[in-house]
């Protein structure tokens, strides 16, 4: 689990949540997997989405309800989503044909809040004149420049108000609609690398387009939003020690304490009986 500022994104194989560890995420060479994002800001989020380097929303971004949470499966065409992530073994032989790029095996998470729109209320004034006659008592009523049309003014009507166009978009505005369930520019792919200081470590990975699926979405709008902040996953194949993952570390995998051998769930960092740190 990576979380920044009210947003938590996830990875997922096999429906299970995988375990991070210091920005990373281990996961078997082959396997498909899916990104869960959860909003717990009680304004709505926008989130873009590039993996690789690539954008992965076909232009388009994921709007996520106020204390909600979404499941992205895959790579997104239009409006949906046709094929899975897989995460595969980057070789030589993939190296040169595409070439081998700094952000590869990197999830750029892309995000911002809708901001709230402050409504500015309007002061109407009645003035109450009274005019005495004799034998009758007259009572006029003369309204002080009622509902005055003025810039940055919020007018009310019957039902229910509508925003200027400086203040926030309108119900009626034009708006360019973005992917629902599922703002902000990402920023263009890394150049490619020509030249080799290292060789390719055996932990790197990509994600490739796998399986066929048929995740649907539809269009909505959002509003202006705040500043941008980003999250980095890193995905990679085997362990820190150089061992080969076999199996996705969930947050659910029991782990063994090397001190004391009392297993534990892999989401503690140290052990619950000795305290050793958990690798």
């Amino acid at each position: 689990m990576v979380y920044k500022n009210q947003l938590v994104a996830v990875v997922k194989c096999n429906g299970k949540i995988l375990r991070e560890k210091d920005g990373y995420v281990g996961l078997p060479f082959w396997s498909e997997y899916s990104l869960l994002f959860k909003n717990l800001s009680s304004q709505r989020a926008s989130i873009k989405v590039s993996i690789d380097g690539q954008d992965v929303l076909d232009g388009h971004s994921i709007i996520i309800d106020a204390n909600s949470e979404t499941n992205l499966e895959g790579f997104l065409k239009q409006s949906t989503a046709k094929n899975a992530f897989r995460f595969i073994k980057k070789t030589e032989e993939i190296v040169e044909h595409r070439g081998d790029k700094i952000d590869d095996g990197l999830i750029r998470i892309e995000f911002a809040f809708e901001q709230k729109v402050e409504v500015e209320k309007i002061k109407v004034i009645h003035e109450h004149w009274n005019h005495y006659c004799w034998p009758y008592i007259i009572q006029e009523h003369h309204y002080h420049h009622p509902y005055r049309y003025e810039p940055n003014w919020v007018y009310l009507n019957d039902s229910q108000p509508t925003y200027n166009a400086t203040l926030g978009s309108s119900a009626g505005s034009a708006s360019s609609p973005e992917i629902k369930c599922c703002g902000a520019e990402l920023s263009s792919p890394s150049p490619e690398i020509s030249t080799y200081v290292n060789q390719i470590q055996d932990d790197e990975g990509i994600t490739v387009k796998g399986s066929e699926i048929n995740q649907q979405f539809r269009n909505t709008w959002i509003g202006s939003l705040t500043q941008q902040e980003v999250l980095i996953i890193r995905l990679r194949g085997e362990t820190e020690t150089g061992k080969k993952i076999e199996e996705p570390v969930t947050v659910s995998t029991k782990i063994t304490c090397k001190t004391c051998g009392k297993r534990t769930s892999s989401a503690n960092k140290f052990c619950p009986n000795c305290g050793t740190f958990l690798e």
